[in-house]
């Protein structure tokens, strides 16, 4: 029993020296995603890196007092680093289908080696929605399940719309701050998705998504555009009548 001790004892060391978590993340081309890193200590050294290959992307050196993002200078990602100098969490801004991969964390101090990996997938996808005025329009999350997220936000034009909390499964929507949305939205409790009933014009505008996990955020801007159904009914009535007096000229040409 004792040797057994001892031996879970050693387990638990080990997994404080080296131990490795991996986080999956899945993202949309265009999006901003923030990796999370709890650097503390004043005497920490961390290092962003990806898998295979060698350069360091990130880089934050306590001791040395030294702060530097070298992965701005390469073409891969030419200014869309962002380092916290506090909590040593890496964002990349505009991802693109090429940032894929698995991004490595090491964090050291005097008596312990952590490493946490992402596993980072961009989709290309489309993210904007067309609709004619009158009808629902739906704001997807992308995401089948939102219990990966502690907190879901939508903004319009910077103000809060709606929020899910899921520590304490509340969903809230703020349509009676903004008069326009009154009424007409939803939010679908599974996946975040926001729903906006009986489209305006005034609908059109671009709608900021932040999903937030203690592992990473995700910041996502989906444009809405409303049309109007007349001007489009109108615009297609002129079509037809144009067609029509086209044949007419073709036929009489042709009896000539």
């Amino acid at each position: 029993m004792r040797n057994l001790s001892l031996l879970f004892g050693l387990v638990l060391l080990v997994h404080g020296v080296f131990g490795v978590d991996e986080v999956s993340v899945s993202v949309m081309v265009g999006d901003s995603l923030t990796l999370n890193s709890d650097l503390t200590e004043k005497g920490d050294e961390l290092q962003w890196k990806i898998e295979g290959e060698s350069n360091i992307i990130a880089q934050i050196d306590r001791e040395a007092n030294k702060i530097s993002v070298p992965g701005n200078n390469e073409e891969r990602f030419r200014d869309r680093l962002k380092l916290d100098e506090k909590t040593g969490s890496l964002t990349i801004t505009n991802i693109r289908t090429t940032d894929s991969g698995v991004y490595e964390l090491k964090i050291k101090d005097s008596m312990n080696e952590n490493k946490n990996r992402f596993s980072v997938t961009v989709r290309d996808e489309m993210k904007t929605v067309s609709v004619n005025e009158g009808d629902s329009v739906t704001l997807r999350t992308g995401v089948i399940d939102i219990q990966i997220y502690d907190l879901i936000l939508w903004k319009f034009k910077d103000h809060l719309i709606a929020k899910i909390i899921k520590l304490t499964n509340q969903m809230s929507l703020y349509d009676t701050s903004d008069e326009r949305f009154k009424g007409r939205l939803q939010l679908n409790e599974k996946t975040g998705s926001l729903s906006i009933s009986k489209s305006r014009i005034s609908d059109s505008e671009d709608y900021s998504l932040h999903m937030i996990s203690s592992s990473y955020t995700v910041q996502r801007t989906i444009g809405v555009t409303v049309t109007d159904s007349r001007s489009s009914g109108a615009v297609s009535g002129i079509s037809g009548v144009v067609l029509m007096l086209w044949a007419v000229t073709v036929f009489l040409l042709h009896e000539v």
